[in-house]
């Protein structure tokens, strides 16, 4: 057999395959078309255009923007660092994380900080 066709029915496989794998729900409102209840009207009224372009000049509020990333840890700035740990010891930091109801960062600084301040 040349190998463009039995590639062709390895891609032809894959597609099904991938058919089989979506659920029902979502084949059946996406093939709903635009007569579900989320269609666009067919026209829109002059009023509701002049309410949508004076949102658009003001911009978007500031209480509906979201921040980007994790929140910060506090006022300074923060560097993230990668270091590897056994597994004994990610264990260990789990369950005093688990005790102090913090997160394994928060366990991990706390733990930093305390044994570098040390005299």
């Amino acid at each position: 057999m040349p190998r463009a066709t039995h590639a062709m029915k390895k891609t032809k496989a894959a597609k099904a395959n991938s058919k089989k794998a979506v659920p029902p729900k979502i084949i059946k409102k996406a093939s709903a078309g635009p007569s579900g209840s989320d269609a666009l009207p067919a026209q829109v009224d002059p009023k509701t255009i002049e309410r949508l372009v004076d949102e658009a000049e003001r911009g978007i509020p500031e209480r509906k923007l979201r921040g980007r990333g994790r929140p910060p840890i506090g006022d300074e700035a923060s560097s993230a660092y990668s270091v590897r740990l056994p597994d004994e010891l990610v264990a260990l930091v789990d369950e005093r994380s688990a005790i102090d109801g913090v997160a394994r960062g928060e366990t991990i600084r706390r733990a930093l900080i305390d044994y570098l301040t040390k005299n």
